[in-house]
């Protein structure tokens, strides 16, 4: 529900706060007090184009905050959104003198795209046509399905579409041109081909690059490794024969004291690395040979790898990635035939699973139709339209080709109407008359209050051309509706102004040569009984007015006692 609305230096209006409570708030006030300023701003709360000439004279800015209780569906919306979450929903919109504004959704800035988005389901107002689901051809599927509890059924055609989506798309590609996917086989069977016959290996190429080094240096190796050998091991005064020889000795001093023989320890295991090195030394020297056929052949398999590797780019590792995708996509194009036939098979059993979904749908969705025109019908002739006439109609017949097959079903759906006898019902969004447009969706939203995800409806015009007992029976039903969903209303007719359970009168004064709007809650006392008795009879309401005006609001109270 909306529980608040600040409006700063918006059109007439200085500065005010409104609280709002649960079920039926009417508006009055005379005519050009600010009452429609209001809704106004709510629709500019709710994503409605911003005009400059909405900031009041003298005024930098406008602007307009809505407080909203919120509940699991809005919770839901604004996790999509990427919107924070809170105890409650604050949305603050300002339009700048220049045309420019800003939105604040739970204090983070956003756009207004995505304000509407998040509001589509907050609040629905009838006034001048202006933000009325009802005028949106395409929500007319939406609402059918709601009203008819048709949920479950559309989510699971919906994601049998998407699938059949899925396979028609695969089967599309699968379909592409034939000589393409015949140039494409060849160009990727020779670049196999071409890979293959020089059959790259994992870590080759490092490998090679130390062989190589090892081969171009192989008789400067093999003369420093002999020289080290002979300086440790068997040249003359080598460095083993001086090691040994120092090592006897420690050995004779060990034996005198025998705290140093852990000093002998230590020389024996010097000589026994120094005669290891020495051996691993002259293995080097026998082992590596100067070899210009294998240097050669080393630096041609280098030469043939990178250049794999600079056709291909990246390193040998992309290199073997690479051909194992092209490996993979030549399989898949090689073996298209037989995919398609699979593909195709299962392209139809999903269709066939799609359509028998569709057809359900399709039949629940007329007999939602039936009944929402019979119970319009009937709210339509307690609100002086008896003679109104509604229709769903549906676009496709169920039963067609299987293109008619779309994102919603079989069907496309819109509301028809005609308010007087002789007329041929036309589309719902060409209506000309507000006040039968607000009466319209009054009694679809009497007829469908229970299961409408929308939580507010706003009223203005619904008065529009009507009195006496109309009039009354607006305001009862208004009063039945506000049961389920939050009312704001906008009424001249005490007959609707009687049923409320709030009462906000406007009027306008003006301050210091300046006239400004301003809005207070009536009590339930003697400033009630004077708004409605004004309404009644004028400025200085008489005894009589005031006697009425009690006997309207006791009678229309105790309706609903």
């Amino acid at each position: 529900m909306l529980r608040a609305l600040r409006i700063e230096h918006f059109a007439i209006i200085d500065a005010l706060e409104v609280e709002l409570s649960q079920g039926f708030t009417v508006l009055t006030g005379e005519t050009g007090a600010g009452k429609s300023i209001l809704v106004d701003a709510l629709h500019l709360a709710l994503g409605g184009r911003a005009q400059a000439e909405v900031v009041r004279t003298g005024c930098e800015e406008a602007s307009v905050e809505a407080v909203f209780e919120v509940g699991p569906d809005c919770r839901a919306r604004l996790a999509a959104l990427g919107l924070p979450d809170g105890d409650e929903l604050l949305v603050r919109r300002v339009v700048q003198k220049s045309g420019r504004g800003k939105v604040w959704v739970n204090g983070a800035l956003c756009t207004v795209g995505v304000l509407e988005k998040l509001a589509r389901r907050l609040c629905d107002i009838s006034s001048q046509h202006e933000h009325v689901s009802l005028l949106e051809a395409a929500g007319h599927q939406d609402l059918l399905d709601a009203f008819g509890g048709l949920e479950d059924e559309r989510a699971a055609y919906e994601e049998a579409f998407r699938e059949l989506s899925r396979r028609t798309e695969e089967r599309q590609e699968l379909l592409g041109d034939g000589a393409e996917r015949e140039r494409r086989a060849d160009y990727l069977a020779f670049q196999l081909q071409e890979i293959d016959e020089v059959s790259p290996e994992a870590g080759e190429e490092e490998r090679l690059a130390q062989e190589r080094s090892l081969l171009a240096s192989a008789a400067k190796i093999q003369a420093l490794a002999s020289t080290a050998e002979e300086e440790l091991y068997s040249g003359e005064d080598s460095a083993l024969e001086r090691l040994s020889s120092a090592l006897g000795r420690v050995g004779e001093l060990s034996a005198l004291d025998p705290s140093l023989a852990p000093l002998h320890g230590r020389l024996a295991s010097a000589r026994a690395e120094v005669e290891e090195a020495a051996r691993e030394l002259g293995q080097l020297g026998r082992r590596l040979r100067e070899d210009p056929e294998r240097l050669e052949a080393v630096e041609d398999r280098l030469a043939a790898l990178r250049r794999l590797c600079r056709k291909h780019g990246g390193d040998l590792a992309s290199l073997l990635a690479r051909r194992g995708e092209m490996a993979a996509e030549l399989e898949r194009l090689r073996g298209s035939a037989d995919r398609l036939d699979l593909v195709t098979a299962r392209l139809e059993e999903a269709r066939r699973a799609a359509a028998a979904l569709a057809g359900a749908l399709s039949a629940r969705r007329r007999e939602a139709a039936a009944r929402l025109s019979a119970s319009l019908r009937k709210e339509l002739g307690r609100l002086a339209l008896a003679k109104a006439r509604f229709e769903v109609r549906f676009s496709t017949q169920a039963g067609t080709a299987e293109g008619a097959l779309g994102p919603r079903g079989f069907d496309e759906v819109e509301f028809f109407f005609s308010a007087n006898p002789g007329e041929e019902p036309r589309p719902l969004h060409k209506i000309a008359s507000g006040g039968e447009l607000s009466r319209v969706m009054l009694a679809f939203k009497r007829a469908g209050a229970g299961t409408d995800p929308v939580d507010v409806y706003v009223f203005d015009e619904v008065d529009s051309g009507i009195g006496g007992p109309t009039a009354q029976a607006v305001g009862r039903m208004l009063k039945e509706v506000s049961r389920d969903r939050q009312i704001l209303c906008i009424t001249h007719l005490p007959q609707i102004a009687a049923f409320a359970d709030q009462h906000l009168a406007v009027r306008k004064v003006v301050e210091r040569g300046r006239t400004t709007s301003e809005v207070s809650a009536l009590d339930e006392g003697d400033e009630r009984c004077l708004e409605i008795a004004r309404m009644l009879g004028g400025e200085e309401p008489t005894k009589t007015a005031m006697d009425h005006a009690r006997e309207l609001i006791a009678r229309s109270q105790g309706a609903f006692a």
